[in-house]
């Protein structure tokens, strides 16, 4: 009885400790442009500035960081820990675009440049770190790397001069700011880097122009990365002129981490992995690994790559990882399948994995185009017997394509797309998943949503995924999709959208009472939709952006709808109120 008594006792001490440290929990805010270092940072108008100021403050479990919407910051972000009482929050505040961290240097003026004579240029300013990559104009084009001064033949090609001033020096016709109207200089260290670090939120947040990884979690656990996007990483020196930079690695020991809802382009690496090096007597151990629900595009590597290396250490083991709901795109495609010497282009890639393995899951995803969906290296072959893959939707333009490739000792064995029939019944893998088109409704413009008559749709399994990328509700109907997009089963008084989602934007989601509405025309009207079909709310539009207040709503899942000319609804994004 006593030991009950106990128990309960200690229960009760939890649940007050938790709420005490939520009701107390501070909010701190960053504003790049109207915040100062020297203020308290507890309120929008007494915001802090920089990042500096961010990562040398101390917080409480239960704490939020919160970065203007529209902000930019430069420079590296360094997470603090909370406890499994309280998680402290990287996050958004406000509208606009979602925080922007850059991991560049921007070398945009002329006197960042000096002429050396010949058409070559050094940089003003030296970099005790790799320069990755060169960004012009917004991204329309990019830097070409080499590897010494003389290979600087044409416009474009540069070379970071590690070993004498470290400098960067580039082959331009004139001063590289003039012929270029924008230049950013990706810089080799992560954006924002988690060393040892436990029950961290980063949500809402903005990658981009980093030339190591983008986000780099090492030897940690209760880690959630949610609703963020990374563009444009990578390139960095890892050895001699092998390059490398992800979106997110989860490295060495790792349990209990999340990545969902995010969105990754232009990587030149892998969008996502789980990786360990279990040498020198170190025990790597990665357990309870989950991403879902993200959308991937032009990963020049690949779009999820896992494995522990070299041979396996007393201890180290891999179980229960999670790849699944996600829709990933042109695997080696983007702007580093061009100066990579080594393309890979694999949708799943397991690299020469060592360790004990077990219940590797592949599920509900669609894999469209790619060089090659599935690779196992030599010695990673034997994963694939404690790797469920299936309830998948694979499509390649062309039946010559290779879709999977093992290596079996010595033997490269491949399937091309005409025979996934054959890979299947070989490999007792990928029974329930099909090679067709998915159907999306604008795949040219990057609208990734399933299009009515979709083979995706009510075709994929119970993975426990209880919503999608837009927050709608799994499943619809009783049946699950495959990808990161739920169908949405249009109910009665609701007519059948044209999924206009690039021009309608909302935030911010979830919403907490004041919901902002940007890119709609002006006179539109607005409905809110509760998941019924009932309108519950309608306005008319008179700015492009325009606040509402749905305070006086009940917390839940609805419909924000925006109509055309003829009153007919042609867009509509899904917000949660909490």
């Amino acid at each position: 009885m006593q030991r009950k008594i106990n128990f309960r006792v200690t229960i009760i001490v939890f649940i007050l400790s938790i709420y005490y440290l939520q009701s107390f929990a501070t909010k701190y805010y960053v504003d790049n442009t109207n915040g100062n270092d020297t203020y308290n940072g507890l309120s929008a108008a007494t915001a802090w500035q920089s990042l500096t100021k961010v990562n040398a403050s101390t917080y409480s479990p239960g704490d939020s960081i919160l970065f203007i919407r529209g902000g930019i910051l430069r420079g590296q972000l360094l997470p603090k820990s909370g406890t499994a009482a309280g998680y402290i929050t990287y996050a958004d505040y406000g509208s606009g675009a979602k925080p922007l961290l850059l991991g560049s240097v921007n070398v945009s003026n002329t006197g960042d440049w000096i002429s050396e004579g010949s058409n070559i240029w050094h940089s003003a300013q030296s970099s005790t770190v790799d320069i990755g990559n060169l960004i012009f104009n917004g991204a329309a084009s990019f830097g070409v790397k080499k590897w010494t001064a003389s290979q600087l033949l044409t416009q474009g090609d540069y070379w970071w001069d590690k070993t004498g001033t470290k400098t960067v020096k580039i082959y331009s016709a004139t001063n590289p700011a003039t012929y270029y109207s924008d230049i950013k200089a990706a810089i080799g260290t992560f954006i924002i880097y988690i060393q040892q670090g436990s029950y961290i939120v980063l949500k809402n947040l903005a990658l981009k122009y980093g030339s190591a990884d983008g986000i780099e979690v090492r030897n940690t656990h209760h880690t959630i990365i949610s609703d963020c996007e990374l563009s444009y990483i990578g390139g960095c020196e890892l050895t001699t002129q092998v390059r490398y930079g992800g979106g997110i690695q989860f490295w060495a020991n790792s349990n209990n981490n999340t990545v969902e809802r995010c969105k990754f382009w232009e990587i030149y690496d892998d969008a996502v992995t789980n990786q360990g090096n279990a040498s020198a007597g170190n025990t790597v151990q990665q357990y309870n690994l989950y991403y879902r629900n993200n959308i991937i595009l032009n990963c020049s590597e690949s779009s999820f790559c896992f494995y522990i290396q070299p041979a396996v250490v007393s201890g180290s083991f891999m179980k229960n990882i999670y790849f699944e709901n996600n829709t990933c795109v042109n695997a080696g495609g983007g702007w580093a399948a061009s100066p990579r010497p080594d393309l890979k282009g694999f949708q799943v890639y397991c690299s020469e994995n060592t360790a004990t393995t077990d219940s590797i899951f592949i599920r509900n995803n669609i894999f469209y185009k790619s060089r090659c969906v599935l690779f196992f290296d030599n010695t990673s072959v034997p994963t694939l017997s404690h790797t469920t893959t299936d309830y998948n939707c694979w499509f390649t333009q062309n039946s010559s394509d290779t879709i999977v490739a093992f290596w079996t000792s010595s033997t490269l064995t491949v399937w091309k797309a005409t025979q996934f029939a054959n890979y299947q019944t070989s490999n007792s893998q990928d029974i329930h998943s099909f090679m067709a088109d998915p159907l999306f409704v604008d795949a040219g413009n990057n609208d990734y949503h399933l299009a009515a008559g979709s083979p995706c749709i009510n075709t994929g399994t119970n993975t426990g995924i209880t919503d999608d990328f837009d927050l709608n509700p799994r499943p619809q109907n009783g049946l699950y999709d495959m990808g990161a997009y739920e169908a949405i089963i249009v109910t009665p008084g609701i007519v059948e959208l044209t999924h206009d989602f690039d021009r309608l934007n909302i935030y911010p989601n979830p919403c907490y009472g004041l919901l902002t509405i940007a890119g709609a025309k002006k006179n539109t009207e607005i409905r809110i939709y509760s998941t019924f079909g009932e309108i519950i709310f309608r306005t008319i539009i008179e700015n492009k952006q325009q606040t509402i207040d749905l305070s006086n709503l009940a917390n839940g899942v609805y419909f924000v709808c925006s109509t055309n000319a003829n009153g007919e609804i042609n867009s509509r994004k899904t917000v949660v109120l909490k």
